[in-house]
């Protein structure tokens, strides 16, 4: 009796699905945030401001009231985009490859694991949030300098652009945030600045800096389906 063939069940990612994934990924963790921010009180009662409030105090379950949306987002969110990257990297090619294979990888399993484990897990999400903020960095600089060095990439080089504004506030956001020792690192912030707090802010820039360089390696990506 002849055995039938079995046939493999695969997806097409082409360019604009995987730009729209891209996309969505970025807009679920921002949609995320702007809902917990608006209903946001803090232990003094405060309104949240993302001038001198860290992005993680969304996400505390103990102070603020929709931190299940946050976390929610940055879960899904988290995995969205550690799949756009991963996807990604199938169209680089040379000795960047792997590297930016590997770094697009654990950005996303740490992106993730930063929802799973809110500030209410201090020690645990320290070290997810501080893997995450060193390989996002890592993964746009890797993408720039494979850009810069390829003969015939598939994208545009103005994407070096946004690339670099990565870099660029990531680097300041770590030198920043190396000088922050709190009085008490496992105690609530109760001295915070009423303005601007440099290390708050940055943290902030530098997530939109990333998501935005998402975004517009997702533009370059739907050019692409209509070249």
């Amino acid at each position: 009796m002849a055995s039938t063939p079995v046939r493999a069940i695969s997806l097409s990612v082409t360019p604009r699905r995987l730009a729209l994934l891209g996309l969505a990924s970025a807009g679920v963790v921002l949609l995320g945030l702007a809902i917990a921010a608006l209903a946001y009180r803090g232990r003094l009662g405060e309104a949240y401001s993302p001038l001198n409030h860290f992005i993680s105090e969304l996400g505390e379950i103990s102070v603020s009231r929709l931190a299940w949306v946050v976390n929610l987002g940055i879960v899904v969110g988290g995995m969205g985009l550690g799949t756009f990257l991963l996807l990604l990297k199938s169209r680089l090619n040379g000795p960047f490859k792997a590297t930016f294979g590997a770094a697009a990888m654990i950005a996303g399993v740490s992106g993730t694991l930063v929802g799973i484990f809110p500030m209410d897990y201090l020690s645990t999400h320290r070290i997810v949030s501080d893997v995450f903020f060193l390989t996002g960095g890592l993964v746009a600089g890797i993408f720039s300098l494979w850009l810069l060095t390829a003969r015939r990439p598939h994208f545009t080089r103005w994407l070096l652009i946004p690339g670099a504004e990565v870099v660029v506030v990531f680097a300041t956001f770590a030198a920043v945030y190396s000088t922050y020792h709190p009085a008490d690192p496992d105690g609530p912030i109760l001295n915070r600045p009423a303005g601007l707090w440099s290390v708050p802010a940055l943290e902030w820039a530098s997530l939109l800096s990333l998501l935005l360089w998402v975004a517009c390696v997702s533009a370059d990506l739907l050019r692409q389906r209509t070249d």
